[in-house]
């Protein structure tokens, strides 16, 4: 009969080509398990700041409609947090031509004129040069 090589052999100290010892499978599962766990947790915090993201466009939508600004102003902000979302809003709503219109019952906003002084013509004399 044909003597067939199982893999086996009769002393457990030596390691059999084609197979692992326990130390070993456990390392292999092991490491395994760490890389999977670290692309979840990295999915997870993925996930996290994009729900983070749209929150604080939420509140940016909402917090200038407060304020009688357009809502899409919220795109072209630049906030990481609430503080610095308050601090854009409050720039914006304090600029010129931004104003709200205090002294009328009106509320919300609108755009003031910037006129320009009268031009009131006098003779002068012409260019020396």
């Amino acid at each position: 009969m044909n003597n067939i090589t199982t893999g086996y052999q009769d002393t457990e100290d030596q390691d059999v080509k084609g197979y692992f010892t326990q130390e070993q499978v456990n390392a292999i599962v092991s490491k395994r398990l760490k890389e999977q766990k670290a692309a979840l947790a990295a999915e997870l915090d993925q996930r996290e700041k994009d729900i983070n993201k749209r929150e604080m466009a939420i509140k940016a939508a909402e917090l200038l409609s407060a304020k009688g600004l357009s809502r899409d102003l919220a795109s072209v902000l630049k906030y990481d947090t609430e503080e610095e979302l308050q601090k854009a809003v409050d720039t914006i709503s304090n600029m010129q031509g931004m104003k709200v219109e205090q002294d009328s019952g009106r509320s919300g906003r609108h755009v003031l004129e910037n006129k320009l002084p009268a031009h009131n013509p006098v003779e002068a004399e012409p260019d020396q040069f």
